[in-house]
């Protein structure tokens, strides 16, 4: 059949091509066919146990930081296990599938496990006394027993080997500079590249030595969110970078393609790294239409007060239940509302009725109505009046004026923030003889792990360790969504870039000079 088109010029033709395309690759994305009911999540409880020999040596060092994948998790789910006096520990987590973790004990190590297991740890206190940079702990400082399968040390052994040779920190600093440099089509091929060459040493290691499953599974899985993450990060990280705001980047509508890949109703392997690209792409459905996306600013800028029209959730609902599918949409769905109670409590009613007849998954229903119960019953027994939001940066500031204050948020844990401490001595050394104090706030670890990586990293300025409350309210204040996170201080006390440059942008100090 032939079909004359009349009175159409090449540029709309060209016009109407880009945007069927467009639509054609929109639709690709979001329809799937649909499929019948998958059997509900469950969780299993697994135990990690263990005693710490040489304890005496190092009694002060009484915590025992545990990652392990939990699928509710709104920031980094890092878990302190207390030490007794005994050099004794045990930690009870609930677990959805078997996952890799990590613990730290001054250094970081790897291990395996599924719901149901029991581990036994065996750590020597005097791993205390290894100065070196090695991430990965030694066998003879961490010895594990337990229900652990022959794929779990294949996984631990993987990760120790990479760690020196694949998980390298030239390697973070080549993804930060592409991050920085490349264009969205060539920062894609650029993590393209890494994903693929990661997943092609997977796969070499694993038949060398006869790995079964579990171990491709599990290994695949992080390496495909950890790539997903820096691909994800790129359209608020790249802009960040460059110091210029978010909307003055403008990404092409194809740079998303890569989520036609990821398969949404993975409900057998979840990992650390997942709960990022969750927060992540709840972000992007939500900030696509313009009118919601400066509702949400509203809301967390003035928080009681924002203007909140009556259908803003269910539209955002909505809006997440028509574009995702499978347990990924029951998961944005639950971090939508969670993410709500947290920041308007007064529309929590409102966030969850949203939400809940949206959820397939009783698993996930469930969670979420009991942490709607307790928020209800939380508000129903708080005394109304507005409590003091005086903070230690507060106090820091009021004895500070007449000095330009740099504050760093960060924590030991933080590869990133750790990253920047050398920019940032070499920043104070220039700026030395300046009216400038380096303010360092720790968050989110504890008094010896603060206090141990003060003293090796040799981190000199005002040093605090916010407490959980303080940080709450300051990363509220200032719209905090993760770390190393930077606030420049004019001399007056008042905080004129909340999101200041890195000490390692190449700018900061034209910044810091620039304030009276």
């Amino acid at each position: 059949m032939v079909i004359a088109i009349k009175n159409i010029t090449l540029i709309q033709i060209n016009f109407m091509r880009h945007y069927l395309l467009y639509i054609f690759f929109i639709i690709a994305i979001i329809s799937f066919p649909s499929c019948k009911q998958s059997k509900p999540l469950q969780a299993n409880k697994a135990i990690i146990s263990g005693e710490v020999i040489n304890f005496s040596q190092h009694k002060n060092k009484t915590w025992i930081e545990v990652l392990h994948p939990d699928i509710f998790a709104q920031s980094t789910p890092f878990k302190q296990i207390k030490i007794d006096s005994t050099g004794k520990f045990r930690y009870q987590a609930q677990l959805i599938s078997p996952g890799l973790c990590w613990g730290i004990y001054n250094k970081w190590f790897p291990f395996v496990i599924s719901p149901g297991d029991s581990l036994h740890f065996t750590i020597d206190a005097n791993i205390w006394n290894d100065k070196s940079r090695k991430a990965i702990s030694k066998e003879d400082y961490i010895q594990i027993s337990g229900t652990v399968k022959e794929d779990y040390n294949k996984i631990r052994n993987f990760q120790e080997w990479a760690s020196d040779s694949l998980y390298t920190g030239s390697l973070r600093q080549s993804i930060d500079e592409a991050t920085k440099t490349k264009s969205p089509e060539e920062f894609k091929e650029f993590i393209f590249k890494i994903e693929s060459n990661t997943k092609s040493i997977i796969e070499k290691f694993g038949k060398e030595f006869g790995a079964g499953p579990l171990y491709y599974d599990i290994l695949n899985a992080e390496n495909q969110f950890r790539n997903l993450d820096h691909l994800m990060r790129y359209r608020w990280s790249n802009p960040m970078m460059k110091n210029v705001k978010t909307e003055d980047i403008e990404l092409p509508k194809n740079y998303f393609s890569f989520l036609k890949n990821y398969n949404m109703n993975n409900r057998d392997f979840f990992v650390l790294q997942q709960s990022d690209v969750l927060k992540e792409l709840l972000n992007l459905y939500l900030f696509q239409d313009k009118e919601l996306r400066e509702i949400y600013f509203d809301i967390r800028k003035n928080k009681e007060n924002a203007k909140v029209p009556n259908n803003y959730f269910s539209n955002q609902a909505n809006h997440i239940n028509n574009q995702t599918h499978g347990i990924t949409k029951d998961l944005l769905l639950h971090l939508f509302a969670m993410r709500n109670f947290k920041d308007t409590p007064q529309n929590s009613s409102i966030a969850y009725s949203s939400v809940k007849d949206l959820i397939q998954d009783s698993y996930i229903a469930n969670h979420l109505t009991e942490e709607y119960k307790k928020l209800t019953l939380k508000n129903q027994n708080t005394i109304k009046s507005k409590p003091s939001e005086h903070t230690a940066l507060d106090s820091i500031i009021d004895v500070n004026k007449g000095q330009i204050l740099y504050v760093d948020f960060w924590a030991p844990w933080c590869a990133p923030c750790l990253n920047e401490m050398k920019p940032s001595q070499k920043l104070k050394k220039k700026l030395n003889g300046k009216p400038v104090q380096f303010v360092y706030l720790a968050c989110r670890t504890n008094k010896d792990k603060w206090e141990t990586t003060i003293a090796n990293k040799n981190i000199s300025g005002i040093n605090v360790l916010l407490s959980d409350k303080d940080y709450q309210t300051l990363s509220k204040r200032y719209n905090i969504q993760g770390i190393p996170h930077f606030l420049l201080i004019d001399k007056s006390g008042k905080v004129v870039n909340q999101n200041a440059p890195r000490p390692s942008n190449e700018n900061i100090e034209t910044h810091i000079l620039k304030l009276k």
